[in-house]
């Protein structure tokens, strides 16, 4: 009903305007923000009215066939549906022919609305959608040489292009030579994206992304195994794909959010009828258990129509794969377990104190080449009762500058953004051969202690012999403890960096951190004192303005080796 209101309060609204300045401020800024909003709003608004002729009763279906069909007119006339960002070096934001994320999601969508709504869409427009799919998509895409970059690399990119891409051609080409190039190329490519995953089923580009890539990858997989009726599979033979789609589900944390290193995102909720899909095919109870518990969050809560690409395929799916069951309103999410991925390089630790303060920490190893990167070996998050208490800033707001040389001035991507050590006055430089090393991984029921090597992450200016940190994590007890070990060539200045929310203030000789329903202390231990509580600023994700705290901890006395240590305790809750 409220996706039905929506499409009929937008029916007589003209969708906002992809104008040429649009298109050109890119070029002529580097921000994406004024482009994307209106780019995005007008696609889903074309889903909200698709999925309304198509559920719609009748009248429903009469009232918002013309709004329907003038808004897929609108997009299709968009003479690019490529992002101005992905064209960076095209002063008019315009290049038809190059494919990106968002055209082949683009592709997709009409495909599938071509074939979903068939009936109602009149023959000429048809004609003109298979007709651009055909030229700039499909024969594009298997004709092109070189081949677009997003074939060989081992991102999301990969995933997502050739989804909307072969997608689009799964559902509606009927050149099957055509369609059987295009598979041979792909079946070259996508080992590519398979391969940026370890071997124990994780992805830097974390849970965010794999809910994009990984997510795309699997959608693919559904499409490829019902045209051809099994004969052709992306799972099959591939024992890594278990792993994984449990990869995510075990970065999720309590009350909405997750583990969001580099580019992840703090928030977000992960696909019900994509875990839905991964745990029917991969014959896996926690995915379905988890996939069943989310869409009964949705249904309570509703769903949220103005996500980013609430779309037609979006929206399609949440509408197919919504489960039938009449047990599903008692389905509980599965408690995830403490998880160590030693190919990435990191552990989440879970646990309740003797106060019933529900824990969860993540740290991580890695190195500083890692997709969408951030020079933040070492760092970490903690959230108690489902609040962010000391953080991961994640995304900041996407420009062209934090794709390119000034990445690491911003506070998100440098070292000082991050809760890691700032050894004589240097920050850890980007490049796969500033990496840490786990030393020691111990998992207990009530004690998580976890001991990595930070030795290589600095430049030689640093002056670091050697820096192993250590995360004790005392569940029952409610603490956790960073210490920090460390030689240097000589006596010289060491710090240790914690990023917390906005509201965190000094207290004498601790600081104190307030999150929703708990305090808690930052407590230095004997030979480490609190130097500053800064205040740092920055543009959030979608282009708010954000802050964060930055507790700066040294030890006591300057010398060429010591160790700086704290301990995070809860002081009060309620």
């Amino acid at each position: 009903p409220e996706l039905i209101a929506r499409a009929e309060a937008e029916a007589d609204q003209p969708l906002p305007e992809l104008t040429d300045a649009l298109y050109e401020d890119f070029f002529k800024t580097g921000d994406r923000l004024p482009f994307e909003k209106p780019y995005f709003e007008r696609r889903r608004r074309l889903g909200r009215a698709a999925i309304a002729v198509l559920l719609g009763d009748p009248s429903t279906r009469a009232r918002l066939l013309p709004s329907f069909l003038a808004k897929l007119t609108a997009i299709l006339d968009e003479c690019s549906w490529t992002l101005p960002a992905h064209v960076w070096e095209e002063p008019t934001g315009k290049d038809p022919m190059h494919i990106d994320l968002f055209a082949a999601e683009c592709a997709n969508n009409f495909a599938e609305m071509l074939v979903v709504l068939n009936t109602v869409i009149p023959d000429k427009l048809a004609t003109r959608i298979r007709s651009r799919l055909h030229s700039q998509f499909f024969e594009n895409y298997a004709n092109r040489e070189p081949a677009f970059h997003w074939t060989t690399i081992h991102n999301n990119w990969n995933a997502v292009c050739h989804q909307g891409v072969l997608g689009a051609a799964l559902a509606i080409e009927e050149d099957h030579d055509l369609v059987a190039r295009m598979l041979h190329r792909a079946a070259a490519s996508l080992p590519h994206y398979l391969s940026g995953f370890g071997e124990d089923g994780s992805t830097s580009e974390g849970p965010g992304y794999w809910s994009y890539g990984f997510g795309w990858f699997s959608e693919l997989n559904a499409q490829l195994e019902h045209r051809t009726e099994g004969e052709l599979s992306l799972f099959v033979d591939n024992p890594k794909i278990q792993r994984m789609a449990r990869f995510a589900p075990q970065m999720t944390l309590a009350n909405g959010h997750r583990v969001n290193f580099s580019d992840g995102s703090r928030t977000g909720t992960l696909s019900p009828p994509l875990l839905t899909y991964l745990g029917q095919r991969l014959d896996d109870p926690m995915l379905q258990s988890m996939g069943k518990a989310l869409y009964q969050k949705q249904i309570k809560k509703s769903i949220d129509l103005d996500q980013l690409r609430r779309d037609f395929f979006s929206l399609s799916r949440q509408a197919l794969r919504a489960p039938t069951d009449p047990n599903t309103a008692s389905q509980e999410s599965p408690e995830q377990p403490d998880v160590y991925f030693p190919d990435y390089g990191a552990i989440v630790a879970r646990g309740t104190d003797n106060q019933g303060n529900h824990w969860e920490l993540a740290a991580k190893a890695g190195h500083n080449d890692e997709h969408h990167n951030h020079n933040d070996c070492g760092s970490w998050l903690l959230n108690v009762n489902g609040h962010p208490a000391c953080l991961e800033i994640g995304a900041p707001e996407y420009t062209h500058d934090f794709f390119n040389e000034g990445r690491y001035t911003f506070l998100a991507a440098r070292s000082l953004g991050h809760s890691v050590p700032y050894v004589n006055g240097h920050e850890q430089a980007a490049g796969r051969e500033f990496a840490a090393t786990v030393l020691e991984t111990r998992i207990g029921e009530d004690r998580v202690e976890w001991r990595i090597d930070l030795s290589k992450a600095y430049p030689s200016e640093a002056g670091c012999q050697k820096l192993h940190r250590t995360w004790l994590f005392e569940k029952s007890a409610g603490r956790l403890t960073v210490t920090d070990h460390y030689t240097l060539d000589e006596a010289g200045t060491f710090e240790t960096i914690l990023i917390a929310p906005p509201n965190t203030v000094c207290d004498g000789e601790e600081a104190r951190i307030t999150t929703e329903g708990v305090q808690l202390r930052i407590h230095p231990n004997e030979g480490t004192r609190i130097t500053a509580v800064e205040s740092c600023d920055y543009r959030g994700h979608n282009g708010t303005d954000e802050q964060v705290c930055r507790i700066r901890m040294s030890p006591t006395v300057d010398a060429a080796s010591g160790t700086a240590a704290y301990s995070v305790l809860v002081s009060s809750s309620s």
